[in-house]
């Protein structure tokens, strides 16, 4: 089975963290959500990504908090998930009893100050996230042999195009490589993207690795494709990390190495680092507001690990997220890190690249 951690565990375990804790503040946390309701907030439509870990953690995590209080899993759809974001930024309590279930591309859109999004990540704290990858697959019409030789396909490339901030970190991968694509807009959904990829009508094609496995490795059996990499992660260093799922696959930092002789540098290997921490690293993410009762916050965290170590958590887990482990506690500093790495240099370069390519529209 493969478990995927990006950062230690937490240190001393929370455990050890509530014991140490003054008997009247644990009382508070155990007492805090005895008989409460807790709304999840999952601002996308049913059955994506984001549902299905939103849904994961809705089934589990009350009966771990202490208070065990009931958790109800709402969905507040539209495009990009505005309307159930700013729900939970402007028109809630600051109590605990909502949560925001996310998407890595909902971070970006936040970080990035899309317009219309009012969510304010520096006024969040995580709770919980779960990593996912993406692997690059290229057509063997293209008539290359390895895929080192990606630069010498004759270009543009075609890749078809959903939501581009939806597909930010494979956009920035082809930055980085220095690949001659073109954008082709239109398609409702990666899988469409997928269809029109194995009908010839796309050369490039960015798809989650339990998809990739299931749908385009049988066009690389045929000789229809050939993996290019894995989007892969960004460790704590800001160093690259091979996706667990496919670890003889290697990444888009180690492909650039190979073809250009250096790890890559500058301001797209810093755009790429931000992207990849914040959509690879948390496929999804739990969020609360960082103001909640102190009683509450800690009860979340406690639940969070109790849950972690929960075998009937962990059997579902590794079904709906593939064997990639939740982060959680000290885990979680790999979200902020990110965050604070996003220079007002990469966000520029990023607004840049979705406004002069896509006509995407930010704040200010």
């Amino acid at each position: 089975m493969v478990k995927f951690r990006l950062l230690p565990a937490l240190v001393a375990g929370m455990v050890l963290f509530a014991a140490s804790l003054p008997s009247t503040a644990q009382a508070a946390a155990d007492d805090y959500y005895a008989g409460k309701t807790i709304r999840m907030i999952i601002p996308f439509s049913p059955g994506g990504n984001t549902d299905t870990f939103g849904r994961l953690i809705s089934r589990h995590l009350g009966r771990h908090i202490p208070g065990e209080p009931t958790i109800v899993a709402e969905n507040i759809t539209d495009v990009g998930g505005l309307l159930g974001s700013n729900e939970f930024a402007e028109r809630v309590d600051h109590d605990g009893t909502t949560l925001l279930a996310a998407s890595g591309h909902l971070n970006l859109r936040a970080i990035l100050g899309l317009r219309g999004l009012r969510l304010d990540l520096d006024a969040l704290e995580p709770v919980v996230a779960a990593p996912m990858g993406h692997v690059t697959a290229i057509s063997t019409r293209v008539g290359i042999e390895e895929p080192s030789e990606v630069l010498e396909a004759q270009g543009p490339l075609t890749k078809g195009i959903t939501d581009p901030i939806g597909l930010l970190e494979s956009l920035v991968a082809l930055e980085l490589l220095g690949i001659d694509y073109r954008a082709v807009p239109g398609y409702g959904s990666r899988g469409a993207t997928r269809n029109a990829f194995e009908r010839g009508e796309l050369m490039l094609n960015t798809q989650s690795t339990s998809f990739y496995l299931e749908k385009v490795a049988p066009l690389v059996d045929q000789g229809r494709a050939m993996p290019l990499y894995a989007i892969g992660y960004i460790d704590g260093d800001g160093h690259p990390v091979r996706d667990p799922a496919l670890p003889g696959l290697i990444t888009a930092p180690e492909l650039y190495e190979q073809i250009h002789g250096e790890m890559p540098s500058g301001i797209v290997w810093e755009a790429f680092k931000v992207t990849v921490s914040l959509v690879q690293n948390a496929r999804g993410t739990l969020w609360t507001h960082d103001d909640i009762p102190e009683e509450a916050m800690r009860a979340l965290h406690l639940g969070v690990e109790a849950m972690a170590n929960d075998p009937s958590f962990q059997a579902a887990s590794a079904e709906v997220l593939e064997d990639y482990e939740i982060m959680r506690g000290d885990d979680l500093g790999q979200l902020e890190a990110a965050m604070d790495a996003a220079s007002p240099e990469v966000l520029d370069f990023l607004r840049d690249l979705l406004g002069r390519r896509f006509g995407t529209e930010f704040e200010g």
